[in-house]
């Protein structure tokens, strides 16, 4: 394992780290982190698991922490960010401590997860966004990181992003190995829903995660944790505990606009239609079909 530049067309480079071909981010801040990474098959899993999966910039800050309200049963801002719960950038000690019920989080397939959560059957909550907005998000986020190193345009990382030349691969890659393996494992516990489907309506979402997580609760509850969790107060909220030194001019900006559809002011109708291009030929087989506009 290594660290790589990954260079787009005008020769910007992005910082990631080279898992036998696999990128993902440096994560400096963790020690040993080949071993923490090859040694996460043999974690442990407990039966009161729950896993959010998804693909970078698809709201999984949101979903965790309308999750994790739900689990403590409290409708209270968590004093904590999601990375401290993040596969992927944590130590096996620390995911060993973590107290009981743990909501945890990734981006990474499901392969590079702890086998004992697939043999337990925990409950997965796997979410879906649409490619162009991802898009978008995710240069911001490449943009404002320092440990990415990356300053290239945006025209050169569209060109990125289809290839997968990014931390994490590509969306439509990361898209299909779950659509197959919600098909081959249709009794896994698994909810899915959609960035836009959060957005059009948040507390039905909310209310449809808290069934599925067995939560008994009543419409108050529902209604105080969907306020909290509302983006321009998360934003507010949860950017005060992010580590400010790790963000261009010391700023963070994990949440940015949270919009469905802001694609079309950073997409070109010639980047838009190349795009469209790829997507057509990579989903051709699939039955995914992302939302890239809401009805107003």
């Amino acid at each position: 394992m290594s660290i790589k530049k990954l260079p787009d067309n005008s020769g910007a480079t992005l910082t990631v780290l080279d898992l036998d071909g696999y990128y993902l981010p440096t994560f400096l801040q963790l020690k040993n982190h080949e071993e923490e990474l090859r040694s996460m098959p043999d974690w442990k899993a407990r039966d009161d698991d729950v896993m959010i999966c998804t693909y970078p910039k698809s709201g999984t800050h949101w979903l965790w922490e309308i999750v994790s309200m739900m689990v403590r049963k409290k409708a209270e801002r968590i004093k904590t960010v999601k990375e401290t719960a993040m596969m992927e950038i944590m130590a096996k000690e620390t995911h060993d401590n973590i107290p009981s019920p743990r909501v945890l989080n990734t981006h990474v397939y499901f392969e590079y997860l702890p086998k004992d959560f697939a043999e337990r059957k925990c409950k997965i909550i796997y979410a879906l966004r649409n490619p162009k907005d991802v898009a978008v998000s995710f240069f911001n986020h490449h943009s404002k990181i320092r440990e990415y190193e990356f300053s290239g345009t945006w025209e050169d990382y569209v060109q990125r992003y289809i290839k997968g030349d990014l931390d994490y691969g590509t969306w439509f890659d990361y898209t299909l190995k779950w659509e197959k393996f919600m098909t081959d494992n249709q009794d896994y516990p698994i909810f899915v829903t959609t960035f836009e489907d959060m957005k059009e309506d948040s507390l039905r979402e909310v209310t449809r995660i808290a069934k599925f997580l067995g939560v008994d609760c009543d419409q108050t509850f529902l209604q105080e944790v969907n306020d909290l969790c509302h983006f321009d107060r998360m934003k507010k909220e949860k950017n005060a505990l992010e580590q400010a030194d790790g963000w261009k001019g010391d700023e963070p900006g994990m949440y940015r606009k949270g919009e469905v559809g802001d694609w079309k002011n950073w997409f070109t109708v010639a980047q838009s239609e190349q795009f469209d291009i790829v997507y057509q030929e990579k989903m051709k087989d699939s039955k995914v079909k992302p939302r890239f506009t809401l009805r107003k």
